[in-house]
């Protein structure tokens, strides 16, 4: 009985953390994989850079808010949070 309990405790424990540290997780891949696809290290992905990291063009236009033909962190924060919506 003492281990059933004490497994349902952990289990509950873990269910309680799992959104945020999901979201911490994801936010951390999400950040190695633009720097990993920033390979000219100007802090934006260009087209080329995009498509080179298996992204599709029609994504890209989408996410670039400001037609500058370069997607941001902040932009893809942005896209992110109105996809969650």
């Amino acid at each position: 009985m003492k281990y059933l309990t004490s497994a349902l405790s952990l289990a509950a424990a873990v269910i309680a953390q799992s959104p945020t540290a999901m979201a911490q997780d994801a936010s951390a891949k999400a950040r190695e994989m633009f720097i990993k696809a920033d390979t000219n290290q100007d802090g934006a992905l260009s087209l080329e850079e995009w498509k080179a990291a298996g992204r599709r063009d029609r994504g890209f236009a989408m996410i670039d808010a400001d037609k500058d033909g370069k997607v941001t962190p902040d932009e893809l924060r942005a896209a992110a949070a109105k996809r969650g919506k």
